[in-house]
């Protein structure tokens, strides 16, 4: 792996390892989003970025020997303009920003390496994006990726096993990244409803907790909309007939060329990747969403038993549980869950 193998990446996660973390994670998105604005940032352009972020920072700057290079520390006794100075030599010892090269205006390019970018986009990604609309983006994308290999000539076919079943798998495993998230939001939210033993503290929870709002936004969508169940159906559908199309057979063609394998080998990976696809759409994810509904139940006993222990009556928990149980109830002739 290239950040292991590559000497200049032995510093790269150090800013994001020190006392002024905060300042450098702050710094490095002010450089992207400035980056964004003009055809190529100059150092003279990212400095004035960071001497305007520092000057209005609620974070103070702390005293550390973050590099063994002194220009490259930041400190409380320097003036915002030295600390810019210093914190853009930092981020090119770390392999944050490009190395020292002179650009046409006679400034030094300062432009955030693409792997910096990536890190940053996928740290704001899982922890500060909204992910209200995850689950079902997840399943929209794996039906219209699969629905290209039944559209002739479409452009994903001319090498489906890049743009066809890679993207499928890649969302396969993002959707249950997600499944395991919801989990784990309603785990979360059954340990601090066990620690309350007041009723108003429950009210309160029930009212304003956003953690639980947003986990009953996504799962009361994925449970009663009926958009949901006719994508997981129409895409067990096709993952049965892909083996039947053209682009099944140019998916093995397309391994075998770009991995220099045999045909054997390559049926063999391909069908192993459409087999777990097909497994966890038939059986893992109604296995999640029973899970869920077990969590659930267990939730509204627990509910239950506060508002009955201390013997006062909480509409909003009462309404919320009647709401759950008709939400739970199972339907459709053949017994199954419709989730």
């Amino acid at each position: 792996m290239i950040l292991f193998d590559n000497v200049e990446y032995d510093n790269f996660f150090n800013p994001l390892c020190c006392k002024n973390k905060r300042i450098y994670y702050e710094c490095i998105l002010q450089l992207i989003e400035k980056s964004k604005s003009v055809p190529l940032l100059y150092e003279s352009d990212a400095r004035d970025t960071l001497i305007l972020y520092l000057r209005n920072c609620s974070y103070a700057v702390e005293d550390e020997v973050a590099s063994s290079i002194a220009d490259e520390n930041i400190s409380s006794k320097k003036s915002e303009n030295e600390n810019a100075s210093a914190i853009l030599r930092y981020f090119r010892h770390c392999g944050w920003i490009s190395e020292r090269e002179i650009g046409r205006s006679g400034d030094n390019i300062a432009t955030v390496m693409p792997y910096c970018r990536k890190v940053i986009e996928a740290i704001e990604r899982i922890f500060n994006r909204d992910n209200r609309a995850a689950l079902t983006n997840h399943i929209f994308s794996i039906y219209d990726i699969l629905s290209s290999a039944y559209v002739a000539d479409h452009g994903r076919t001319h090498r489906p096993y890049s743009n066809i079943l890679i993207p499928v798998t890649d969302n396969v495993a993002d959707l249950k990244n997600e499944l395991l998230i919801l989990k784990d939001s309603i785990r979360s939210i059954m340990r601090m409803i066990i620690k309350m033993t007041e009723t108003n503290e429950l009210g309160q929870f029930l009212i304003r907790d956003e953690m639980l709002e947003n986990f009953f936004n996504d799962y009361f969508f994925i449970k009663k909309d009926g958009l949901i169940p006719g994508y997981i159906e129409e895409i067990e559908k096709m993952l049965r007939k892909i083996v039947k199309t053209d682009a099944y057979e140019n998916m093995i063609k397309e391994y075998q060329s770009f991995y220099n394998t045999d045909a054997i080998s390559a049926r063999e990976v391909v069908d192993g990747q459409l087999a777990e696809v097909r497994s966890f759409i038939s059986y893992e994810y109604v296995k999640e969403m029973l899970c869920l509904n077990l969590y659930l139940a267990r939730w509204i006993r627990k509910c239950r038993e506060i508002v009955v222990n201390l013997h006062l009556k909480l509409s909003v928990c009462t309404l919320l549980i009647i709401k759950l149980r008709n939400i739970l109830k199972p339907t459709g002739s053949s017994g199954r869950l419709l989730l």
